[in-house]
């Protein structure tokens, strides 16, 4: 008996804390990131990057045309900068889509990131399905989502 308070104790425990883990995680103004029960697409980027600063339109696009579906896009500075700096960098980059203040590898266990811009799909399972290294357009990544949900 004390054997199943103690299991039962240790699945609330352990719900709990990946519970608090998903609500620590904020964009740049402040919201909390929706980082479960959807499909996430996490864009690593950095302001010295000119590949990833050449793809920011087709990202916005994206972001744009699928923010209110199933599915949520957030960017991360690859550097993690502090808050003002990263704001600056969002402003100057001209992203109109969240990014996360936090990186939130950890959550997904994404591994080493050498190369930027890397782009990342994470199911609603919370498993690291895709990643697409080098820029990517509206259309590729509309594309790859479409595919991983119809493998789902």
């Amino acid at each position: 008996m004390k054997l199943k308070f103690f299991l039962v104790g240790l699945f609330l425990s352990f719900s709990l804390f990946l519970t608090n883990a998903f609500a620590l995680f904020y964009d740049a103004s402040g919201h909390n990131a929706q980082l479960s029960n959807k499909w996430v697409i996490i864009n690593y980027w950095a302001d010295w990057c000119d590949s990833c600063l050449s793809e920011v339109s087709e990202l916005n696009h994206f972001y744009s045309h699928n923010h209110d579906k199933n599915v949520v896009f957030y960017g991360v500075n690859y550097d993690q900068l502090p808050i003002d700096g990263l704001k600056i960098a969002i402003k100057n980059a001209g992203i109109s889509f969240p990014v996360l203040q936090l990186d939130p590898n950890s959550l997904w266990d994404l591994g080493q990131i050498d190369v930027i811009p890397t782009t990342f799909f994470i199911n609603p399972n919370g498993q690291m399905v895709k990643k697409i290294v080098g820029p990517s357009t509206e259309k590729v990544i509309a594309k790859t989502l479409h595919e991983l949900e119809l493998q789902a």
